[in-house]
């Protein structure tokens, strides 16, 4: 068996990719950064076509997600629309204050409870 010779620049070399199982020297190798972090030999041709391929995909997801993002804006302006109409502003309005009506009467039966109920607490206390 014969020294194997790099693929790319036909050095000498004992490496294979790890991909394509392709002779590759150190020179031709995708050195470790913080951005690739390999601990195998991996040729820059394979690791070119994986950044290809990773961009595609997340192209694809950045197409997705931006027509998601359309879809939400037109809905949120059509609720922004009807929100701010004043027959609706009008409406929120009433509904407000008929709760806030409801609430004091509410409040009005549960003190006039209360009394009721010191009162007969104390019946004959006195």
């Amino acid at each position: 068996m014969g020294e194997l010779t790099c693929h790319i620049c036909e050095a000498a070399t004992d490496f294979t990719c790890d991909q394509c199982k392709e002779p590759v020297c150190e020179d031709c190798c995708v050195q470790m950064t913080t951005h690739t972090q390999i601990d195998y030999p991996l040729c820059t041709e394979c690791q070119e076509s994986n950044e290809t391929a990773d961009y595609a995909e997340r192209s694809q997801e950045w197409a997705r997600q931006e027509a998601v993002d359309k879809k939400k804006a037109k809905v949120a302006a059509r609720r922004k629309a009807t929100y701010w109409k004043p027959e609706n502003v009008e409406k929120r309005r009433l509904a407000k204050a008929k709760r806030k009506a409801e609430k004091i009467e509410r409040d009005r039966e549960m003190m006039k409870a209360a009394v009721q109920f010191i009162g007969s607490a104390f019946r004959g206390m006195f």
